[in-house]
């Protein structure tokens, strides 16, 4: 699996998200390097949830700070 063109990582974890919106969880390696090839789907205990929503999110927003960088949408 190729790496996606966005992801965070935190605490031994990749938070990733697909073109399509699609996000899934990735190991990282005790290198650095994350482990895509042993990808995985969200599937949070109640504990968990809240955390995982919250890294969704900053995953969101940081494709959409990056996009509208690369597309220069300044309003003056």
């Amino acid at each position: 699996m190729l790496s996606p063109a966005f992801y965070l990582v935190a605490d031994g974890n990749a938070f990733a998200i697909e073109n399509d919106g699609y996000m899934f969880g990735a190991p990282v390696n005790d290198d650095g390097g994350v482990d895509w090839q042993n990808s995985y789907e969200f599937s949070a205990n109640e504990e968990d949830l809240e955390y995982i929503a919250h890294m969704c999110q900053l995953l969101q927003n940081a494709k959409a700070l990056t996009i509208e960088n690369n597309n220069q949408v300044f309003v003056k």
